[in-house]
């Protein structure tokens, strides 16, 4: 009888354990499909209450060209904006680096409360459509990707960012502060006037207290944060150059694992590296990859901390994906020693077709 018992709960766990790993892959998948890539057309909507004109509309048309269309709350005005795709590009990384496309089919509300709040999202792209709702009820990270499209349908509105289809955009930089006891720290950008993303808002600068694992807690809220954040334009990148790597897409993990590990990046910052950027490189034929200079970085944003640290380590990955095999001279690497109270930022850009 035990023996008997014994199978069946060695069965059941077999079971369970299979039907975790199902839904695990069956979850991945079903993110993995809803990455948003070439839109077509956007629409976010969000009201605040009932009052009159109280929604808040944003639009993309990328049909043809793409046109962006704005509406305020408390404003029946609409303004219309033609943008062009790196701002498109902006959008899209925004929208899956926080998984907007997990929230396909999401339809909350909360009934018990009269005169809330509300959103509608749809997006569609040549492959998905993602649609969301809630009254009251938000999906995960609504908020922040929220705030972040107001800042970027801001700047669009001002005319900030649409003119940028001479350079190439800086995707996700990413700032860590590592002093070697608690610390005070502030953080400035060197031209305020190429930023178009930052997370916490960059208004003059971040003003943090830093601790030596990572942590950080913004001054002003509070927050805590390991990292800070922003894109910008790059206007110092001058398409592909004389030297560089040629990477399979196939092959691109394993070579960014060895080439930040040269670099100077730790376990976790190579990893975050790798995430964000894989899926945009391993479907490429090849790709071409080069790494700027902490020279080139500082040119085109210099990078201000105070205390100043003893270790700076600036990555900038250049790339741009290929049909072919290309001759470049292969880049040497530099390597720079992590000693004492460190800064470490890395980020990447995919340089213009017309290049």
């Amino acid at each position: 009888m035990k023996k008997y018992i014994f199978l069946f709960i060695t069965l059941g766990i077999a079971l369970i354990i299979l039907a975790i790993i199902l839904y695990l892959k069956f979850e991945r998948k079903i993110i993995m499909s809803k990455r948003i890539n070439n839109i077509k057309k956007f629409e976010l909507s969000y009201s605040s209450g009932y009052a009159m004109e109280s929604n808040t509309i944003y639009t993309l048309d990328c049909t043809n060209n793409c046109i962006a269309t704005i509406k305020h709350t408390g404003s029946s005005e609409i303004k219309t904006v033609e943008i062009n795709e790196d701002t498109v590009k902006v959008i899209e990384g925004l929208l899956n680096d926080y998984k907007v496309g997990s929230w396909d089919g999401f339809n909350k509300s909360n009934k018990h409360v009269l005169d809330g709040n509300s959103f509608h999202i749809y997006i569609t792209t040549e492959k998905t459509h993602i649609s969301a709702s809630g009254y009251e009820s938000w999906p995960k990270n609504y908020k922040v990707v929220k705030d972040k499209l107001d800042s970027i349908f801001s700047d669009i509105e001002k005319g900030n960012i649409t003119s940028c289809s001479d350079d190439d955009v800086d995707y996700k930089p990413i700032i860590y502060l590592y002093p070697k006891e608690k610390m005070d720290i502030s953080v400035k950008l060197g031209y305020k006037e190429k930023l178009f993303v930052t997370y916490p808002e960059y208004n003059d600068g971040w003003e943090v207290t830093a601790y030596p694992d990572g942590t950080l807690i913004e001054k002003d809220t509070n927050m805590k944060l390991y990292s800070l954040f922003w894109e910008g334009i790059n206007t110092e990148t001058k398409g592909i150059k004389e030297d560089g790597f040629i990477v399979k897409g196939s092959e691109v993990s394993k070579f960014l694992e060895e080439k930040l590990t040269i670099l100077g990046l730790n376990d976790k910052e190579k990893e975050e590296f790798i995430i964000f950027w894989l899926p945009k490189l391993i479907n490429n034929e090849y790709n071409y990859i080069r790494f700027e200079t902490k020279e080139e970085q500082d040119k085109n944003m210099p990078l201000l901390i105070n205390p100043n640290p003893d270790t700076i380590i600036r990555i900038n990955m250049e790339t741009k994906p290929l049909n072919k095999i290309i001759k470049v001279k292969e880049q040497k690497l530099v390597t720079v020693e992590r000693k004492d109270y460190t800064v470490v930022e890395w980020g990447g850009t995919i340089l213009n077709e017309r290049k």
